[in-house]
């Protein structure tokens, strides 16, 4: 009984929040794009800004967002500039890929995005710039927070794979199948440990913004903040994730369809995106092509939708986050 009470508390719990998300983000959808639109734009120019630069570089779009590598890498061993390998073809596989230029910079929005949903909670009327001026003075704060939380997410990967890898040649006779199992198994470690992190610190930004903490002290305090609730962060972060990948592959899945049809260079994608193998891109799975040079109006077109998809999700992850924390911070709710 007392579990079915549980479970029912959690769903009322997770409604309340699916309307606070709605109703916040109708009431302040003006403002947020106001504070959100200096990135979208910076986002977008870099991406162009380094096809104008380097343009031969090799680009890979897939339905996890579009990627541009440099042709050129350093040898160390000769210390000199060479050609890199060009992967050419579609690749296709299971994982997750979450690195893109954009989602670096509109992380960047948390902070001031919180600072609206706070300061329109109390009543108090802000604007674009003056959450934004706020954020500047905090700005070293923010981006310490950030290299603690990546170097605690990622630093035991790293760490591991490189005392291992070095034990991997005595202990298995087979170094491909060991480097594949260590590799595997690290991953597993990582993943852990990466998402411990994230979800004790997930609410750093807000005590940074909000109040006036340092990087050390605000990921402190996060913690504190997030102990004994575990289950409920937990459990909200995996429903928004899960609606953040399935919106974010269904939109870019339509875009390289788009591309398909227009372009000839994204033929090879047909087999995977016009067969059966599409629906498994929705759990886990994803495809990709590796093109030199692509139309310059093809990486306007994938960038500006890669960009626009965060940045319609970035408000969404604010209010989730910021509600989060003005509950466990004992912010009364309005009247």
């Amino acid at each position: 009984m007392q579990h079915f009470l549980g479970s029912t508390r959690t769903v009322q719990r997770h409604q309340g929040l699916v309307s606070t998300v709605f109703k916040e983000y109708r009431n302040n959808f003006g403002l947020f794009w106001q504070v959100m639109f200096p990135v979208i734009l910076v986002s977008i120019v870099g991406y162009l800004f380094f096809n104008f630069v380097v343009p031969e570089a090799q680009w890979t779009f897939s339905t996890s967002g579009v990627k541009a590598y440099s042709l050129y890498a350093f040898n160390h061993e000769s210390r000199t500039i060479e050609p890199a390998p060009v992967r050419t073809g579609v690749t296709a596989g299971v994982g997750f890929d979450l690195s893109s230029f954009s989602i670096g910079l509109l992380w960047l929005t948390m902070c001031p995005l919180a600072l609206v949903i706070v300061s329109q909670h109390k009543g108090i009327n802000v604007t674009s710039g003056e959450v934004w001026h706020r954020t500047y003075r905090k700005l070293f704060s923010i981006l310490g927070a950030c290299i603690l939380m990546m170097l605690a997410s990622g630093g035991p990967f790293i760490i591991l794979a490189s005392i291992m890898a070095g034990f991997t040649e005595y202990f298995i006779h087979d170094p491909s199948m060991g480097s594949s199992t260590l590799f595997r198994f690290l991953t597993l470690i990582s993943g852990v440990v990466a998402v411990y992190f994230l979800m004790r610190w997930s609410l750093c930004n807000q005590c940074i913004i909000i109040e006036n903490l340092s990087a050390i002290a605000s990921l402190r305090r996060s913690g504190e903040l997030v102990r004994g609730a575990w289950g409920q962060f937990f459990g909200t972060y995996l429903l928004l994730a899960l609606g953040t990948a399935i919106l974010t592959t269904a939109v870019t899945i339509l875009t390289l369809l788009l591309l398909l049809m227009t372009a000839p260079e994204f033929a090879k994608l047909a087999e995977v995106l016009q067969s059966g193998k599409l629906f498994g891109l929705f759990f886990g799975g994803y495809a990709a092509i590796n093109l030199s040079s692509p139309p310059i109006w093809a990486i306007t077109v994938m960038v500006t939708v890669n960009t626009l998809i965060h940045a319609i999700l970035a408000p969404i992850w604010a209010i989730v986050t910021t509600q989060l924390y003005m509950e466990r911070a004992g912010i009364p709710e309005k009247i």
